[in-house]
């Protein structure tokens, strides 16, 4: 879910090279032919050091990482629940490994995939809607847990010239989440009904393929819009070639 905020993690650490930058960090280059290679490793190894942030750099702890809220709507099919998340914890993410990098500089596109052994989505949440026939509502945590996730992001750029540099500003991010299994826990449905909230986290979980599947385009769009802004953070204030290092 979340491969694009490795990246700007990595390249946040590159925009501070001359400043305070670990010496143990890997740095890739332009011209380098295995410039792929370089990315696919360098990134989730600057991610794992950075787990507590580095506030010279910046740099936001990863583990967790925080997001103020999203809101979930899905309006058609067999699910339809309004969703708004608050004081969002995401655990995991450190742990990932990418599995693919594409970096077209030339077209200003990004590209890559990865797998996180197991990525917890922990946050005050609000919902009402339906699954099936079934009426679902509460307010309290959820806990979402996505097993073996691999996680495809798209980034799409276009370059804008400021102060005689080049920057690539990102104006379009496309995510895509497929995760092997899904666990899905929502505390104080139905009013703390215990009863009938256990019944529907059966019930949740019974169908996770069917209920993730059906809500995971809005999830994508959410997130998507989330990293997209972060990125730009730095894409908009670093030139290009201080983020990929020309010789």
């Amino acid at each position: 879910m979340f491969e694009s905020l490795m990246l700007v993690v990595f390249l946040t650490s590159l925009v501070g090279a001359d400043k305070s930058l670990p010496e143990d960090f890997t740095r890739c280059r332009q011209s380098d032919p295995k410039l792929n290679d370089c990315l696919k490793s360098a990134v989730p190894d600057a991610l794992r050091r950075m787990k507590t942030g580095i506030a010279s750099l910046a740099v936001p702890q990863m583990e967790p990482l925080l997001v103020s809220s999203i809101n979930i709507d899905s309006g058609a099919g067999p699910v339809v629940i309004t969703q708004n998340y608050r004081n969002i914890k995401l655990h995991g993410l450190t742990d990932s490994v990418l599995t693919s990098y594409k970096a077209d500089l030339k077209n200003y596109r990004l590209r890559t995939d990865s797998i996180t052994p197991k990525m917890e989505f922990l946050a005050d949440y609000v919902m009402k809607g339906r699954i099936l026939v079934l009426p679902i509502q509460g307010k309290g945590i959820a806990n979402i847990t996505m097993v073996n996730l691999v996680v495809k992001h798209d980034l799409i750029g276009e370059p804008k010239q400021r102060d005689g540099q080049t920057y690539m500003h990102i104006r379009d991010y496309r995510v895509k989440f497929i995760p092997q299994r899904v666990v899905l826990h929502f505390t104080n449905l139905f009013n703390g009904d215990k009863r009938l909230g256990d019944q529907m986290n059966l019930f949740l979980n019974e169908n996770s393929d069917l209920v993730f599947n059906e809500l995971k385009e809005s999830y994508e769009k959410s997130l998507s819009s989330v990293f997209q802004d972060v990125t730009n953070k730095i894409f908009d204030s670093v030139p290009m070639n201080k983020i990929f290092l020309e010789d």
